[in-house]
């Protein structure tokens, strides 16, 4: 056989799910059969990326206990093989996977975006982070085309479930509370400070501002944008209030 014919029924080999015997592996060993030999790579890929999960939805894991986090985590492996060469990577979809495989209970599959998220934060690419007198600067350069850019790391969630409070349970090794849904929809947003993932629950108005910002809307077109959706609000007061705790919070970059 070609190597790459070899490659190609090797790989084929270690993504089924389960593991079976080949013509050209070599019969020399002699304690094991060449089906034990290949089992070996068969079973070390996926406990390779259970591990790596494990890691990564470490509070995930807490929250469904050893046994059955292993269960889903292996069947996340058998039905997403990896295509990363980080593997760090690996875990995207987990969260979306958990929504389908539980789906009453989707305080899960929220605990697992959270986890997602935070390390994805972590690790994410660096910026110049903007100060007040940057903005000032900017706003006196363009005074009617200013507009702002978020830092790569933010991510925004939309939570259904009392998650932050369970999330927030198991990082301080307490008892999580009971999973409890919210009559209205609370969005969450996820970035890096420092060196630290941080995240906090949002406002309408701030995550309406959010996308006001994501569209490329400059200062004055959100005010009007947030003036329209919120007309009961003080706009003015709150918009400064909260480009305010933006820069404190260290979400707005100078650049894309």
């Amino acid at each position: 056989m070609k190597l790459q014919d070899i490659q190609s029924d090797f790989q084929r080999i270690v993504l089924e799910k389960e593991c079976s015997d080949a013509s050209w592996v070599s019969g020399k060993a002699s304690n094991l059969s060449t089906k034990d030999r290949l089992r070996i790579y068969h079973n070390a890929y996926r406990v390779r990326l259970v591990e790596v999960m494990e890691d990564t939805f470490e509070h995930t894991k807490v929250y469904l206990g050893d046994e059955w986090f292993d269960r889903l985590a292996n069947a996340y492996v058998q039905s997403h093989p990896s295509s990363f060469n980080n593997i760090g990577l690996y875990g995207a979809e987990f969260g979306a996977f958990l929504a389908k495989q539980l789906p009453d209970d989707g305080d899960v599959a929220e605990l697992a975006t959270m986890d997602w998220v935070l390390r994805r934060a972590f690790d994410g690419a660096d910026s110049d982070v903007m100060t007040l007198e940057d903005l000032q600067q900017l706003a006196m350069q363009s005074p009617e085309g200013c507009c702002l850019n978020f830092v790569p790391t933010l991510t925004r969630v939309t939570h259904l479930f009392n998650t932050l409070d369970i999330w927030h349970a198991i990082d301080q090794d307490n008892t999580p509370p009971a999973a409890e849904r919210f009559s209205v929809p609370v969005d969450v947003l996820v970035w890096r400070k420092g060196h630290s993932p941080h995240f906090r629950s949002i406002s309408p108005i701030e995550s309406a501002a959010i996308d006001c910002v994501l569209a490329g809307q400059t200062l004055d077109h959100i005010g009007a944008s947030l003036q329209n959706q919120f007309p009961e609000a003080d706009i003015a007061t709150e918009f400064g209030v909260m480009i305010q705790r933006w820069i404190g919070d260290e979400v707005l970059a100078l650049d894309n």
